[in-house]
């Protein structure tokens, strides 16, 4: 189990309307990733935890991978401090025993795709997020440079905004990806 720092800039981006809107981030696709996440019941003192289950690749040819993973803020916008290891199928179906009652399964779509010189991933959000849609990219620097896709249209900047946490997400309360 290694502890990384993560440095990561999150940004609100259009849902696109048609797979047309997408066209142009296909030439850098990387991976496709279904992802569904659940937050576990936290434990005293600890940062909350979270499995989850991915499936990585197109049909036909995919592989399913689980995680455990912790992120702890360091106080720096956009830096976490994360703990991040695989897990058994075995050992995450009995960690969905222990899922935090005030929260949903985070359900997404994630496309990886590389923009000039840049890796991007694009959170497309099903179920009590469906119409959400959020651009990351992890960088190596907090103060690196970020070239965004022109072909995806820029809401805001959401680096920072606790409202736009995988963690916050997950509450109950909303509805239809309204934040």
């Amino acid at each position: 189990m290694g502890t990384k720092l993560e440095i990561e800039r999150k940004f609100l981006v259009r849902f696109p309307s048609s797979w047309s809107d997408l066209a142009e981030l296909f030439d850098g696709i990387v991976d496709v990733k279904r992802i569904n996440q659940t937050y576990l019941t936290p434990r005293k003192g600890e940062p909350a935890a979270r499995i989850r289950k991915t499936v990585e690749g197109l049909s036909g040819d995919t592989d399913t991978v689980y995680h455990f993973n912790q992120k702890k803020p360091t106080g720096d916008t956009g830096v976490h401090e994360e703990t991040e290891h695989e897990i058994t199928e075995k050992e995450y179906q009995k960690s969905l025993k222990n899922a935090n009652p005030d929260k949903c399964a985070v359900e997404k779509t994630r496309f990886v795709f590389k923009w000039h010189d840049q890796v991007f991933e694009l959170d497309l959000f099903k179920g009590h997020l469906k119409g959400l849609a959020i651009l990351e990219i992890e960088l190596d620097d907090k103060d690196g440079k970020v070239e965004l896709p022109p072909f995806l249209k820029m809401i805001k900047d959401v680096t920072g905004d606790k409202r736009f946490t995988n963690f916050a997400l997950a509450d109950k309360k909303l509805k239809n990806g309204k934040v």
